[in-house]
């Protein structure tokens, strides 16, 4: 008798198990995954938190504004690659097979972004990059793989076009020994070649923090722009060496390539008064606004964290969800060969412009868009647009 009354009770907990675990399956499959991958540890750790930002201003709208897509609620899953390949592959595959998400939108740093479209494409799950700039990431072709954000090619057209305006006469570029340094090194080499302006280059290693080796050969050469293609602090050590040793920007202004780093928090802190007239790279500006979206992100961003943004990642990861969730929305599915279907018929209204992929196959144009690039200077802690100048705020100035 008492072995029948422990078996009844074993069989009761053995189907509320059942139940809890049939409710907790029903309620996961009740949201959409969509994946990002970022740094969110590392020397670029300051990326992680402008990712975060935008994910929740971006979940916000999909999900209260909108109601979500397909009936359901948009859930995001956001692993840190620590800006290491190896993590990198790890994290995105982890997203991949253990989290099973229908899409995988992020990524800032090159050579992860290397590593993580061959898994993408490995388990044929489309992913969006956000911002790492390698032409490689959609020149090698794969059908899973796009990039609303900027490729190398892009940005050294518009760098170019910016010193070919401004009539800048000798050019010195400083790349660090990465896959994205080592890449838009080349491309504007040979854009400066095609324009007949002459140049110099220096690469040097990505964990330099001393530039006074490098700085001495600038020196020598006198360019009166410098092309720093050094992602991360190192920047900053290069611009505030640069100044202590009276190359810029006295004789030479500095063009930072990537963008963000001079915008981070600690910029100010590590550079001192030789941020004054620096150039940089962005997509966003507080007084360029190109779409409503982009004022509706400004505005939104605004009353959520009560500061005005800097960071442009912050809406280049907004901007990746938004297509996300459109692509699903219009494949009606979270099946991945649909969204690659609804992707390349992308026309979307982002905060950065309307988004329309290429589909030139064997090109760095297929699954790409570029979003348009604004060249920002520092001018008594201003940011002041001077290129393109349409969309300027101000005029160029330089140190002599």
């Amino acid at each position: 008798m008492l072995k029948k009354r422990f078996f009844s009770i074993f069989i009761s907990l053995v189907i509320t198990m059942l139940l809890i675990s049939s409710i907790s399956i029903m309620a996961q499959e009740e949201t959409i995954k969509i994946g990002v991958v970022g740094p969110r540890t590392g020397p670029a750790a300051a990326t992680g938190v402008a990712f975060e930002e935008g994910i929740e201003l971006a979940l916000d709208y999909i999900n209260t504004t909108k109601g979500g897509i397909l009936g359901k609620k948009v859930e995001v899953i956001f692993e840190d690659t620590g800006g290491v390949p190896e993590k990198a592959a790890s994290a995105i595959e982890k997203l991949i097979t253990r989290d099973k998400v229908s899409i995988v939108v992020g990524e800032s740093h090159s050579s992860c972004a290397l590593a993580e479209i061959e898994i993408a494409n490995r388990y044929e799950v489309p992913f969006i990059i956000a911002e790492a700039w390698v032409d490689e990431v959609t020149s090698k072709g794969y059908k899973w793989i796009f990039r609303a954000g900027p490729c190398n090619s892009g940005v050294v057209d518009n760098i170019i076009q910016w010193i070919v305006a401004e009539d800048f006469k000798k050019i010195m570029i400083v790349a660090e020994n990465t896959d994205w340094g080592l890449g838009i090194k080349k491309l504007s080499e040979e854009g400066l070649q095609k324009e007949g302006i002459p140049y110099n280059s220096i690469i040097t290693a990505v964990e330099s923090q001393e530039y006074y080796t490098e700085l001495n050969k600038i020196i020598d050469y006198a360019p009166d722009l410098i092309l720093a293609y050094i992602y991360g602090f190192g920047v900053h050590d290069f611009i505030a060496q640069a100044n202590e040793v009276g190359l810029s920007p006295a004789n030479a202004l500095i063009l930072e390539g990537a963008g963000p780093p001079s915008l981070w928090p600690e910029f100010w802190e590590n550079v001192g008064e030789a941020g004054e007239l620096e150039c940089f790279v962005s997509a966003m500006h507080s007084k360029v606004e190109l779409t409503e979206v982009a004022k509706r992100f400004r505005e939104d961003y605004a009353k959520k964290f009560n500061r005005e943004p800097t960071d442009y990642k912050s809406r280049s990861i907004y901007n990746v969800l938004l297509i996300a969730a459109d692509a699903i929305e219009r494949a009606g599915s979270a099946d991945g060969e649909e969204i690659v279907k609804a992707l390349e018929e992308t026309e979307l209204e982002v905060a950065s412009g309307v988004v329309k992929f290429g589909l030139e196959p064997g090109t760095v144009k297929y699954h790409q868009w570029q979003p348009p690039m604004l060249i920002i200077q520092w001018q008594n802690r201003e940011q002041v647009v001077v290129f393109p100048k349409e969309a300027a705020t101000g005029e160029l100035k330089r140190g002599k």
